[in-house]
């Protein structure tokens, strides 16, 4: 039978991967807050700029309706 090699991290590999994390947690912190912060009005607007029915969309459906 035949003896699986034994994978260990080492220190090089620590280290390598500590600064891929402190890396991406400066980026993450130094990203803007301020959109995370939107006001009442804000999430009102985002809310109604999805689907709206309109003429255009309306002389589709009665077309593929046909």
């Amino acid at each position: 039978m035949k003896k699986q090699p034994v994978i260990t991290a080492g220190r090089r590999k620590f280290l390598h991967d500590s600064a891929v994390v402190g890396a991406g947690a400066a980026i993450v912190v130094s990203s803007p807050v301020s959109a995370l912060n939107l006001t009442e009005n804000e999430q009102d607007e985002k809310k109604a700029a999805g689907y709206r029915m309109t003429e255009h969309i309306a002389a589709y459906y009665k077309t593929a309706a046909e």
